[in-house]
């Protein structure tokens, strides 16, 4: 009677230790989902704020790069005009020449 005793109480240990294992198997389960989730959270929070910097970026470059282009036209713009005025033939015999190098390029 012993051993059917010793036997009964090992399965039943048995089974709970199973079930406990099961439990903590399913808890296990969810915490990981919960984690991914929040992961994933963070991520979209991370790339938001870094596509948000990046835009800035473009932004203030591309400002910059404007502000550069239209300084420089100006400049051209006030140097041509001062070149017609001190050197009239110079400055035309110069276009001619920039138009007939564009004109052959243009050809090939």
């Amino acid at each position: 009677m012993a051993t059917a005793d010793s036997t009964a109480r090992f399965t039943k240990d048995a089974s709970a230790t199973v079930e406990s294992l099961q439990e903590d198997f399913a808890a296990m389960r969810d915490d990981i989902s919960k984690l991914s989730k929040q992961i994933v959270n963070l991520l979209e929070a991370k790339s938001d704020a870094a596509y948000r910097r990046a835009r800035k970026q473009l932004h203030t470059a591309a400002d910059e790069a404007s502000e550069a282009v239209r300084d420089m036209r100006d400049t051209f713009a006030e140097t041509l005009d001062e070149s017609m005025r001190e050197r009239p033939l110079a400055t035309l015999a110069m276009a001619v020449g920039i138009g007939f190098v564009l004109g052959a390029m243009w050809r090939r």
